[in-house]
């Protein structure tokens, strides 16, 4: 993904926050680490019995909690406490990339797409396990891709991934990438 890819799709991207359906509502933040050779931070959540995504490669991001004026704003906060990025200061927001329902629960996500202006520290906290920076041209060239098998329900079942690093990214965190992607070949 160039300059030229990453202007696609910002201009795909929305400005204006999407409607949810009266849901739950959350937020991720999709961040981008620069323009010539774009990686997205990906973290992996903690493993926690009472967790539906523990161990699960996700993105920053949380519940929208009152207090929040906004999705974005939900994004934001939740960015700050997870891995302390303070995207208000580091980063241009290029918009939102649609609304995404969870398979596991009721909730409406809402990815909140940034692109950092620098390097940046992280300063992981508890909800976080291990974070990395995944290369987008690795998945935007189809490298990655792979089927996995994973036991949901109580039923084994094959679900479309990436594979980057020591990472299995499925489920929704696959579907926003896809998204991101997809909208960025053009």
């Amino acid at each position: 993904m160039q300059e030229r890819t990453l202007a696609a799709l910002a201009r795909r991207l929305r400005t204006k926050e999407p409607q949810t359906g009266g849901r739950k509502r959350a937020a991720v933040s999709v961040i981008l680490s620069d323009k010539t050779a774009p990686a997205v931070l990906l973290i992996e959540r903690p493993k926690r019995q009472s967790d539906p995504w523990s161990g699960q490669i996700a993105f920053p991001g949380g519940k929208f909690q009152e207090g929040d004026v906004s999705l974005k704003a939900t994004a934001i906060r939740e960015t700050l406490e997870e891995v302390g990025i303070d995207l208000e200061r580091s980063s241009d927001f290029l918009g939102f990339l649609g609304t995404f329902r969870t398979h596991t629960a009721n909730i409406e996500v809402v990815p909140a797409v940034f692109l950092l202006r620098g390097k940046v520290r992280l300063r992981t906290n508890k909800e976080v396990a291990s974070h990395m920076w995944a290369d987008l041209s690795q998945m935007l060239s189809g490298q990655a891709k792979f089927s996995h098998r994973v036991l949901l329900g109580g039923e084994l079942r094959e679900v479309p991934a990436f594979k980057v690093g020591d990472y299995v990214v499925w489920g929704l965190t696959h579907r926003i990438i896809s998204a991101l992607v997809d909208s960025g070949s053009a």
